[in-house]
């Protein structure tokens, strides 16, 4: 077999490298408009990941709200109550005894106060 020679490597190198050229020049564009929508669902990725975050803190703040106007009794609030049934309680047992300790001919217990 016979090479061609110099010059023909050097036409084959050249067709070559038109094929190359040719072929990044007609793939250029659809790169370009790959690499634009790619860019745009980023873009959109972004945006709803920032209206996801505040959604979920519009949501957090109505929560916290929700939480304070509830109300909710605090340790020393029980122990108040707790205070304060224990006296009643106290003071139940003692009209109870009363009752029972009064003749039985009375029908209104006297109450102190």
């Amino acid at each position: 077999m016979e090479s061609g020679g110099p010059s023909s490597d050097r036409s084959l190198q050249e067709a070559l490298r038109a094929a190359v050229e040719r072929t990044l020049a007609a793939t250029a564009g659809s790169a370009s408009q790959t690499r634009g929508r790619a860019q745009e669902l980023l873009d959109d990725v972004a945006k709803r990941g920032q209206e996801a975050r505040d959604a979920s803190a519009s949501v957090t703040t109505r929560v916290v709200g929700a939480i304070q106007e509830m109300r909710l009794a605090s340790g020393e609030d029980v122990r108040a109550l707790d205070e304060q049934l224990a006296a009643i309680e106290r003071r139940v047992a003692d009209l109870e005894q009363r009752l029972s300790d009064a003749p039985s001919g009375r029908s209104e217990p006297q109450v102190e106060g």
